[in-house]
């Protein structure tokens, strides 16, 4: 019996925890970050300590999901379909009839004095002027030209493929401009190889080779 008694003693110490001090007054008190809430167990309200702002059992506010940035811009206005043919030509007229490709944005002598420049005119007027540094080393060509296909992408990045009438020869030459005014080409003359140019980028307004 004196066992039994002892054993009895011994778990209902264990299975009392400690009361918990309590500021004066009798409220609890929580830690830093912590707010007290009350809340229903086994039918008796109690206080305990909950997160601040936390998910909790009816407590906190659910943080919103941030707002995606919107999508740049595009250096040209995106149709938002297909444009070929006929239906291209109005982009064209807006963006590539009064243009220019350059190697160097800031315009010859920056740059070092290279400079690759493509541009194009009112009146199919086709300017071509590889300027360097050193004199008698330029390469200046002023034809015209004629577009051959065009594709206008949905986004407003483009691709057209011209044919430059220079003295009885017919060079051809293929661009692709991105929606930010990157330009790859690539130009053939006549049968010849097809030599890669760019990157370029797009500039507004034709510039002749005269600076």
């Amino acid at each position: 019996m004196l066992f039994a008694a002892l054993l009895a003693l011994i778990v209902g110490v264990v299975a009392v925890p400690a009361a918990s001090a309590k500021p004066k007054g009798g409220r609890k008190k929580c830690p830093k970050g912590y707010v007290v809430k009350t809340v229903t167990k086994h039918g008796k309200k109690v206080k305990v300590c909950r997160k601040a702002h936390g998910k909790g059992k009816g407590t906190g506010t659910p943080t919103p999901a941030p707002t995606p940035p919107a999508p740049a811009a595009g250096l040209f206005e995106a149709p938002g379909k297909k444009l070929e043919g006929e239906a291209a030509k109005p982009f064209l007229e807006k963006y590539l009839a009064n243009s220019t490709f350059t190697s160097c944005p800031a315009g010859w002598p920056n740059c070092g004095g290279f400079e690759d420049r493509y541009s194009h005119g009112p009146g199919s007027t086709f300017h071509k002027c590889i300027l360097r540094p050193t004199s008698g080393s330029d390469i200046i060509v002023t034809d015209s030209y004629g577009l051959e296909a065009a594709v206008v992408e949905p986004d407003g990045s483009w691709t057209f493929r011209e044919v430059v009438y220079d003295y009885g020869h017919y060079p051809h030459y293929e661009w692709h401009v991105s929606t930010t005014g990157v330009v790859e080409g690539a130009y053939q003359y006549e049968n010849g190889p097809i030599e890669k140019i760019g990157p370029l980028q797009y500039l507004a307004g034709a510039k002749d080779c005269s600076y």
